[in-house]
């Protein structure tokens, strides 16, 4: 497998944009505290101004960060085409001066012009200038990398590389192509665990699906979903399926390029702020119920405040995942005799479980046992809102098609939790899993969270 130091096409793109996203972030910031310097002569009048004057200025950059997000400006697509780059941040610059204006008129507080001109043109220009340069180093390392595709094909099919006019076609770096078989010989399962091993071990920059491979529509979708091609920037590209919704049209007609999911690269950055801001509230204004909490655990049963178990997390690493101990002492070494595999039966089998004590099925039916968590959601283990951590011991029930969800920060809540919780069965948790993370967007959070108080008032499937 190659390495983040070698050559080829797919790691020199993931490191410019690792680049590129880090000084976006510091010229936000940079352009929005110096503009402000410079019109009101210091910082010190921050500490006499009003509250809302603090906030406005502090929400500049958010927008900013934000607002790129929404653009794409850090997708892999927009890092290697300078066009699309420059566009995606003109648009980031109207949706953050009209958020600003927006939040400034709810406010009903005024603020300098001038310093917004001065912030906003200085981090356009900032952001224009490292784009061009961004793009003439990637231009000098590309001409020395080399792409590998892999095209699946059928053996008597001639593949021509002009058929697909790549983005870097003519950057001067060379290119190699490995024809793999369609499955017709195996079955799907099979075929695409062969596939993604290989992508894996052969560096692969990209695949190529051709017409005389017959691939149909949803065999193209589990292909779109290999975790590798959604956190490296691999490349699919495919003839025009109305079924993939995250696609970037080429230069020939007739074949897209299936974007990378929102949640890994660019919406991360909103993402992460959000996960810390809202963590670090919650504990401070949940402190006193913790509190109470842990002396409800202790005097009740014997054993331990929290519960804590290695649980699976980004990228297939795993973490510390805590929770207020609801059940008896050592109830783990019970669970495979009590719950055992998931199946039809297994919602039942949660309801009674007999491991659970009196006060840990009052915390269940509301939630309260998951409140440890938000540590885990501070230090980026976990997030807010995303698929929901499996034991190591259930990872051999994740098929092939659903390790996709492996490549977004587990969450303390998502979308099967406000769906019935426990009553939602294995593969339909995966599904929703996997559906989450191709559809995200920060208002899906938004709404999730919504949805979320609601499940925990309604106590379905809540045990």
């Amino acid at each position: 497998m190659r390495s983040e130091s070698d050559d080829s096409y797919s790691s020199t793109l993931r490191k410019y944009r690792k680049y590129l996203f880090r000084s976006d972030i510091a010229i936000v910031f940079a352009a929005t505290l110096g503009a402000f310097i410079l019109r009101f002569q210091g910082l010190g009048v921050l500490a006499h101004e009003s509250f809302y004057n603090f906030v406005l200025v502090c929400a500049l950059p958010t927008f900013w960060i934000f607002s790129l997000q929404v653009s794409k400006a850090w997708n892999f697509s927009r890092v290697e085409n300078l066009s699309t780059s420059l566009r995606s941040v003109v648009q980031a610059s109207w949706r953050a001066t009209l958020l600003l204006g927006f939040t400034s008129y709810i406010v009903h507080h005024a603020i300098s012009r001038l310093w917004v001109f001065l912030s906003s043109g200085t981090i356009l220009v900032g952001l224009t200038f490292t784009r061009l340069v961004i793009e003439a180093l990637l231009n000098t390392q590309l001409a020395a990398a080399q792409e590998t595709h892999l095209f699946i094909a059928k053996e008597e099919h001639v593949f021509d590389p002009e058929m697909i006019p790549l983005p870097r076609q003519n950057s001067g770096g060379s290119a190699n192509y490995l024809r793999v078989d369609p499955p017709d010989a195996m079955d799907d399962e099979a075929w695409l665990n062969s596939l993604e091993k290989r992508i894996q071990e052969e560096g692969i920059d990209g695949i190529i699906v051709t017409d005389s491979a017959n691939v149909d529509a949803d065999l193209l979708i589990r292909i779109s979903k290999f975790y590798y091609l959604g956190i490296t920037g691999i490349r699919l590209y495919t003839p025009l399926a109305p079924e993939l919704t995250q696609f970037t049209p080429i230069q020939h007609v007739n074949w897209v390029r299936i974007e990378e999911p929102q949640i890994v690269n660019s919406g991360y950055a909103i993402k992460r702020l959000f996960d810390f801001i809202f963590s670090t509230l919650m504990l401070i204004l949940l402190s006193p119920l913790l509190l109470v909490i842990a002396v409800g655990v202790k005097a009740t049963s014997k054993g331990p405040v929290l519960y804590s178990a290695k649980r699976m997390g980004a990228h297939g690493t795993y973490f510390t995942f805590p929770k207020f101990r609801t059940m008896v002492k050592d109830a783990h070494a019970m669970r495979s005799s009590v719950i055992g595999e998931p199946d039809s039966d297994i919602a039942e089998r949660y309801r009674l479980d007999p491991r659970i004590t009196p006060f840990g099925r009052f915390l269940r039916r509301w939630s309260l046992d998951e409140l440890p968590q938000l540590w885990c959601v501070l230090i980026g283990t976990m997030s807010v809102v995303g698929p929901r951590p499996i034991l190591e011991d259930e990872y051999h029930l994740v098929s092939s098609q659903s390790r996709f969800r492996s490549i977004a920060t587990p969450g303390l809540t998502g979308l099967w939790q406000v769906s019935g919780r426990k009553e939602v069965g294995w593969q339909e948790r995966m599904d929703m899993d996997t559906y989450y993370i191709q559809s995200w967007s920060f208002w899906h959070d938004m709404v999730l969270i919504f949805r979320t108080f609601a499940a925990i008032i309604s106590g379905h499937g809540s045990y």
